[in-house]
């Protein structure tokens, strides 16, 4: 895949990639922060729309697969015998809050894995486990067997699923 990119001299800077289907894709980033992304027909744009930096951002998030990684359907079936996935609510009265993952010690004392915190609909992926503290109400994303989920659970006290 080859990316194109062009100075737009008192403006910012168009990115265009062909796409496998045959079209262009074109963005413009502004010296502002703002983007405007095209779908090129022929020479016309068949689709834009606008987007401010934080949308920009969040979108760049999704692309890269941050939040989500599909997964071939093979290893999948594999997958789904053994791992549990599980969205765990800290309640007030739970040992975790205030407390780090690296505190916790939760992979070494359960072999669940926190791959994401819901703070207030705000994900925060791959917290760091030793800096994000857990807060009241946050909604923990942990991945590993059912067993080792249970122990989680029984170690954080007032969680709920």
């Amino acid at each position: 895949m080859e990316i194109r990119e062009t100075d737009l001299p008192g403006i910012g800077k168009k990115y265009s990639l062909r796409l496998r289907e045959g079209r262009d894709l074109v963005l413009v980033i502004y010296h502002t922060g703002r983007r405007e992304i095209y779908i090129m027909e022929e020479d016309e744009p068949s689709c834009v729309f606008d987007l401010t930096e934080e949308e920009a951002k969040e979108l760049g998030f999704l692309l890269a697969g941050a939040l989500y990684q599909p997964i071939k359907t093979e290893k999948m079936e594999l997958v789904l015998k053994e791992v549990v996935m599980e969205w765990v609510r800290v309640e007030a009265g739970s040992n975790f809050i205030n407390k780090t993952i690296a505190e916790l010690q939760i992979r070494r004392t359960t072999g669940v894995s926190v791959i994401a915190i819901d703070r207030k609909g705000k994900i925060i992926p791959s917290p760091d486990p030793y800096r994000e503290k857990i807060e009241l109400g946050d909604i923990l994303i942990v991945v590993g067997t059912r067993s080792q989920i249970n122990h989680f659970l029984e170690l954080c006290g007032r969680c709920s699923t």
